[in-house]
């Protein structure tokens, strides 16, 4: 009797979380600015297969200051490597600090329960 459970299935997704707190001298057109270019990084890193973005609405004030989050897919650990130190990423990570009061990176390989 096979007795083994499988709770978690193999992931071949590597997320790339990005949250940032802006200064609060950020104007509203600045923040849009971030966001189309940090969205134009899909087309301009290799490696990059999904992006998505979004700002925090939830109620439970648990955010650190975060307010925009992003999520980067990759396909390999390779792939994550590389875009982090592709010149394009670096000049985006150098334009925006900036802008920055506080910044979280979280990576993972998703899962998905069975």
């Amino acid at each position: 009797m096979n007795c083994k459970l499988k709770f978690m299935s193999e992931s071949t997704v590597l997320r790339h979380i990005v949250m940032f707190g802006f200064k609060s001298s950020i104007t509203l057109a600045q923040v849009q600015q971030v966001v189309v270019r940090f969205s134009s990084l899909k087309t301009q890193v290799p490696g990059i297969s999904a992006f998505e973005w979004g700002e925090n609405n939830s109620p439970e004030k648990l955010t650190q200051c975060h307010t925009h989050c992003f999520t980067l897919s990759f396909d390999s650990t390779e792939a994550r490597d590389a875009y982090l130190s592709h010149p394009v990423h670096e000049a985006f990570a150098q334009w925006v600090g900036h802008w920055i009061e506080t910044v979280t990176v979280l990576d993972y390989w998703a899962k998905e329960t069975a």
